[in-house]
């Protein structure tokens, strides 16, 4: 399933690219077929402070965008490790004491991280609270067991950094970045590019090939780059939402953990 996902993501990767690339060559040859007196735009440096500008501002948009990912990917990280500290201490706690029974905390550890996974995966609301309170009342209850208070605490702390990480996930799941005012402002801004660009007067005072194919190619080089800065806010909004294939991160091992956890 985890080379699926990587390989759709690939595709959805390239689609992106092949989509910006398609709009650039079509806004090249729109305006190779709009009349001459409709390019009444001169290309004076007011015109390119504005295009110049135009990246300062994606990149603006971009940078809380990117800081929320790469969070993003540093809470899985996290995450994995603290499940393979609770499973190490569990194996710990079977060593101590040779009828130690842990079946029932799996079958509750299980339907948590199930359920997380169902619900970025699927958009399916669970109540996890009742769940996490019966692995803390069976943790408390294998004090009985003679099994020392800090390996207990140390259980504990392991399941409350994975809930409280589970929060964090949900938060960024069902929350934008950045105010959709922003968004709107980037798409008017994409739009005054591409206004701009279209009918900016380049070429109008030439009939020499070399120097319209020369323009052609910069005015697609400089749409390509606003078009796939564009696209690419839009892919970094939601790193948990499996809509946005671009940069989707894959949780498949919270359902690997949980199916195990079951045998």
């Amino acid at each position: 399933m985890k080379k699926v996902n990587k390989k759709f993501r690939k595709i959805f990767i390239r689609w992106v690219f092949l989509s910006a690339f398609l709009l650039s060559s079509l806004l090249v040859i729109l305006k190779l077929y709009i009349p001459d007196h409709y390019q009444f735009i001169e290309p004076i440096s007011i015109y390119w402070s504005i295009l110049s500008s135009v990246i300062f501002i994606y990149w603006f948009i971009l940078a809380p965008l990117i800081s929320e990912y790469k969070e993003s990917e540093r809470i899985l990280t996290d995450i994995k490790n603290s499940i393979n500290n609770i499973k190490d201490d569990i194996k710990y706690f079977k060593i101590l004491k040779n009828d130690f029974d842990e079946k029932w905390l799996w079958e509750d550890f299980s339907k948590i991280l199930m359920n997380f996974y169902n619900f970025i995966a699927d958009d399916i609301q669970y109540n996890n609270d009742e769940l996490f309170h019966n692995m803390m009342i069976i943790i408390s209850n294998w004090e009985k067991l003679w099994i020392t208070a800090n390996h207990i605490i140390r259980l504990k702390q392991e399941i409350s950094i994975v809930k409280k990480w589970f929060l964090r996930i949900s938060d960024i799941k069902d929350k934008s970045a950045l105010p959709s005012i922003v968004y709107s402002l980037k798409n008017f801004i994409t739009f005054i590019v591409i206004a701009i660009l279209l009918f900016l007067d380049i070429w109008t005072w030439s009939t020499d090939v070399f120097v319209i194919l020369e323009e052609s190619v910069m005015l697609f080089l400089i749409s390509f780059l606003y078009i796939y800065l564009s696209f690419i806010i839009n892919g970094f909004d939601n790193p948990f939402d499996k809509r946005r294939f671009t940069w989707f991160l894959d949780i498949w091992f919270l359902k690997e953990v949980a199916l195990d956890l079951k045998k």
